[in-house]
């Protein structure tokens, strides 16, 4: 290290005043400008990206929250209009995909499996939330099932979701 330093000074002696001048405004202006550059403003583009996710995250969580209430509204008024009412036994698994087949919604079902408390989960990984909320409502009243826990996830294009869906025995 001090071999370095006796070059540097050895190589600064050998100028002239005015280029020993030169190399400090040199060393003035390059150093804070390369911490501008190198280290302020990619500081700046990452805190506006943080921002921007922040605010999309937010806006998604409304959207999810504006359409689980939605579904939860149209739910609760088929029930009390008397469309809710469970006329048999579960109809399994082998029922649930059927309907999910005959509402074209089968090839969007990522996962169709049976629970071991004799429940069935379901995920897709990229579905119309519309399509996906019509078909539970249609079906739920039919199938036997309670629906006791679900998630939606916003999806890349607008009506998109990622659902995973918790069913159990009606009691």
């Amino acid at each position: 290290m001090t071999g370095m330093m006796d070059a540097i000074i050895g190589a600064l002696l050998g100028l002239s005043g005015r280029e020993r001048l030169l190399v400090a405004v040199l060393a003035l202006v390059a150093l804070p400008l390369g911490v501008v550059y190198g280290v302020a403003l990619p500081l700046a583009d990452a805190r506006q990206e943080a921002q921007r996710a922040v605010a999309e995250a937010r806006a998604t969580e409304l959207w999810v929250a504006d359409q689980s209430l939605l579904y939860a509204s149209e739910t609760t008024a088929l029930r009390n209009a008397g469309e809710g009412a469970n006329g048999g036994p579960p109809i399994g698994i082998s029922g649930i995909e059927a309907s999910l087949v005959e509402a074209g919604l089968r090839a969007q079902a990522s996962e169709l499996a049976n629970a071991a408390d004799g429940g069935i989960t379901m995920r897709f990984d990229a579905v119309r939330f519309t399509k996906l909320a019509e078909w539970l409502t249609l079906q739920e009243a039919n199938w036997g099932y309670t629906l006791v826990g679900f998630t939606f996830e916003r999806g890349e294009r607008e009506d998109v979701v990622a659902a995973d869906l918790r069913l159990v025995i009606a009691q």
